[in-house]
């Protein structure tokens, strides 16, 4: 309540005292003029009449200033209500809201969300009712007449309420019983002695979810600013809805890249922060992987859940081994048939002697896999902190050069690392002198790879990258890429791939809609010169900037000063897409902070696409996608149950062997021109 409004109320009321006084004032001076004139009938007989005409216009009048006052009194205070319901519904807002911003569970806000609306709109009949996406039933999940909790309503005749609220999603009704958009709800509504009903529907993705309701057993007049307070109760539970899907999203993937389920142990990125952690703190501690032998017999020989099976017993024996070393020791599983252990607080020799005493000797032990006698062979390569390497990458390389070496020697299959084992960085050095060469003699070719929507048709391609060796023939990128990284030369031929993808937009594709996508590295987006370059690009060859694509892994999205780069390249005119989704860092806070117009599914989640059975993360990730209207690729789809299962859950293209091979682009375009894009 304003004091404006207060202040006039408190006016109007003293008037209409004021006036209620003066009519009394008026009423005893007409009737003494009344009674003079009886008592001086023959002189005064004019003064009576017209007293008497006086009383009778001055009642007229008193009644109607009493009228308009009581009128205009009703007015204020009708106001005055409003405004204190007004003020109720805006603090009961800021109270939601803030419980919007905590990471409540569904149950605690739903009810919070009850108790509120019962108390802004001054009822005690308030329900939450959910729509089975499926078969279309009604199910009261949460309400405060405990009698109402797990009701059902039969899809039959629901049919009226559901297209009203979709329609109109506020459904506001004086005489519920004689209402046709409830005719379905008959039964329910006399059970319950239901007259008036305030229902505001719950959408979520642009999709009816359920819908709020308001009930009253008498007939109920609803206020516009209560139908306002409930429409945005409903468009809380939405945002919390969609959150909470957000949250079981991030939850799964986190899950997924940080937890091994099959052993039970964290997984490399799991690790790499507690790893980070002994480095930040420049804590010597040795780095042991642990090759398991065996294992691919048991998968041939007994089947996949046997090798788990067998892995999880493995890393149940090493963690009671692993508990009779002093200090926090860190286990995780690499991927096939590996396992990490950061051992801090050990000498070389103590470390010698326990790998053999104790883990080595796993070999002995009697393994029994779904009670089946198997044999397990056990390799183990260490390499230390900070004698060996100074970084987490480059220290688990030389474990992984040390458990190779240990497989070649004869047993007990222990190695450290040492740096006559560094062939990789001999392998390096030559190939970084290679790679230089092939630059400058063009032996890099440029393949595409087609993208195409779900009814099959070629929207598009990624551009990938060929090296024609002289010796080795055409070798693929997992063959260079990451030498060309450690050494810098991903610049000049990350740079090479832009110029060739621009040419071929604005040369032999001008004249299509198809778009580009190109990799771009860190090391590319860091370069002051590669935004400039870009926008040269751009300039000469004239085509619509939309048409290219740069992809960038997700795992860039947390270097510093990115932002301001990829807000850089938008303003150009091209799109962003997020590569490998799913396999970065994984924070959905990334997609709300960084603008990008795609993300691709990474092959690892395509892969699990099954006939007959369910990828609950891919079909999570296109969902998100749809949400927050991005597109969605999947890479990697290698059969027509993927592309068919993909096709069916909305996704937005596909990438893979099943629908085309990468190839020069020469071929590509001569099919083109056989079959044009549709």
């Amino acid at each position: 309540m304003t004091p404006d409004t207060a202040g006039q109320l408190h006016r109007l009321r003293q008037e209409q005292r004021r006036n209620s006084v003066l009519f009394r004032v008026f009423a005893v001076g007409s009737g003494i003029a009344i009674v003079a004139s009886l008592l001086f009938e023959q002189h005064l007989s004019w003064l009576m009449a017209i007293t008497i005409m006086v009383m009778l216009m001055g009642a007229l009048l008193r009644h109607r200033m009493a009228q308009q006052t009581r009128h205009n009194i009703a007015q204020w205070e009708a106001l005055m209500q409003a405004q204190q319901r007004q003020a109720a519904q805006q603090e009961a807002w800021r109270r939601m809201r803030e419980l919007l911003q905590c990471d409540l569970d569904e149950d605690a806000f739903l009810r919070a969300l009850l108790d509120t609306t019962a108390e802004v709109l001054g009822s005690a009949r308030i329900s939450l009712w959910f729509l089975d996406s499926e078969d279309r039933t009604l199910t009261c999940r949460m309400a405060l007449d405990p009698a109402l909790n797990g009701l059902t309503l039969s899809p039959l005749g629901l049919d009226n309420y559901l297209a009203s609220l979709v329609q109109n999603p506020c459904l506001v009704t004086h005489d519920a019983q004689h209402d046709d958009r409830l005719s379905g709800l008959g039964n329910y509504l006399r059970a319950h002695s239901i007259h008036s009903m305030l229902d505001v529907g719950i959408f979520v993705g642009g999709e009816l979810r359920g819908a709020i309701c308001c009930e009253s057993t008498y007939s109920r007049e609803w206020h516009g600013d209560e139908i306002t307070s409930l429409t945005g109760f409903a468009g809380l539970l939405s945002q919390f809805s969609e959150s909470l899907r957000r949250r079981e999203v991030e939850h799964d993937l986190y899950r997924q890249l940080h937890h091994d389920e099959v052993s039970g142990l964290a997984t490399l990125r799991g690790l790499l922060e507690r790893l980070q952690a002994l480095t930040q703190r420049d804590e010597t501690f040795h780095l042991l992987v642990l090759r398991l032998g065996g294992l691919g017999h048991i998968n041939e020989t007994l089947g996949q859940q046997a090798g788990d099976e067998a892995i999880r017993q493995v890393a149940e024996k090493l963690k009671e081994r692993l508990t009779e070393l002093q200090g926090s020791i860190h286990v995780g599983r690499l991927p096939a048939n590996r396992l990490l252990i950061a051992i801090p607080r050990q000498t070389d020799e103590s470390l010698r002697r326990y790998c053999l005493e104790r883990l080595l000797s796993l070999s002995e032990n009697s393994w029994r896999i779904f009670g089946t006698p198997s044999q397990l062979r056990f390799n183990a390569g260490v390499a230390r902190y900070p004698l060996d390497a100074q970084d987490i990458e480059s220290l688990l390389q030389r474990a992984e050069l040390a458990v190779q070496h240990a497989r070649e020697t004869p047993p007990p299959h222990l190695a450290f690392y040492t740096s006559q084992l560094s062939d990789w960085e001999q392998r390096l050095n030559r190939l970084e002198r290679e790679l230089r060469t092939a630059l400058d003699e063009h032996q890099f070719r440029l393949y595409l790879q087609g993208q195409f929507d779900p009814a099959g048709r070629l929207a598009g391609a990624e551009v990938l990258l060929r090296w024609q060796h002289p010796r080795e023939g055409l070798l693929a990128p997992g063959s260079f890429i990451a030498e060309a990284e450690y050494s810098g030369l991903i610049r000049p031929m990350g740079q090479w791939v832009l110029d060739q993808a621009c040419a071929l937009l604005g040369g032999a594709l001008h004249g299509s809609e198809l778009s580009l996508s190109v990799n771009v590295s860190v090391q590319q987006l860091h370069d002051d010169a590669f935004m400039t370059h870009l926008a040269q690009l751009l300039e000469r060859h004239a085509f619509a900037p939309r048409r290219l694509i740069l992809e960038v892994v997700e795992s860039l999205l947390v270097t510093p000063g990115i932002a301001a780069r990829l807000n850089a390249l938008r303003e150009l005119g091209v799109r962003l897409a997020l590569d490998d989704f799913g396999t970065g860092y994984s924070s959905l806070r990334y997609l709300q902070d960084f603008r990008v117009d795609e993300i691709k599914i990474d092959k690892v989640f395509v892969d699990a696409i099954a006939p007959h059975r369910d990828a609950p993360l891919v079909r999570s990730i296109i969902a998100l996608g749809k949400a927050l209207e991005l597109r969605v690729v999947a890479e990697g789809v290698e059969n027509a149950a993927q592309q068919d299962y993909l096709s069916a859950r909305g996704i937005d293209f596909l990438q893979g062997y099943y629908l085309a091979h990468p190839e020069p682009v020469d071929t590509f375009l001569r099919r083109m021109e056989k079959t044009p894009p549709g």
